[in-house]
């Protein structure tokens, strides 16, 4: 695990790993009724899909609605936390969470990318609050809420 952000951040880097284990303990969905398990892909930040075409494509027109005010969204930058797998109504699901790297606590995403990466859905937190982007299907429209407000 390990965090990612900005070169204007300021910080150092013995916090970044503090703020990824805060990022990944608010995306635990304990207690919740999908069942998150381990394996492979549960390695993978979004900042590396970003990075990639076509998950590079699919995250600009996921986030084009909002990044005009959410500019820590440009650039897949920001504090992260590798994908969790999570199993819902059947379905298995990668959720990526990524949030603002001077307030993680206000400012959050959680996504998820569509079969072979060319299309992505994501639940948006501001204080504004919370915004579903992609038109997400109701099974992934819970899993997106369930990992961006756990508990």
């Amino acid at each position: 695990m390990g965090a990612r952000a900005g070169s204007s951040l300021g910080r150092s880097r013995a916090t970044m790993p503090a703020l990824a284990l805060l990022a990944l303990s608010l995306i635990n969905p304990a207690g919740a009724s999908a069942q998150t398990t381990g394996g492979p892909a549960t390695k993978t930040a979004l900042y590396e899909l970003g990075g990639r075409e076509p998950y590079r494509t699919a995250w600009k027109h996921l986030t084009a609605p909002v990044v005009r005010h959410e500019r820590w969204l440009k650039g897949v930058r920001g504090v992260w936390s590798p994908a969790q797998n999570v199993t819902a109504e059947g379905a298995s699901f990668h959720v990526f969470y990524l949030c603002k790297p001077t307030d993680c606590a206000h400012y959050k995403i959680t996504v998820i990318f569509g079969p072979e990466g060319r299309h992505a859905y994501g639940a948006l937190y501001t204080p504004a609050g919370t915004q579903l982007l992609g038109a997400p299907a109701e099974p992934v429209r819970r899993v997106l809420l369930k990992a961006l407000h756990p508990g």
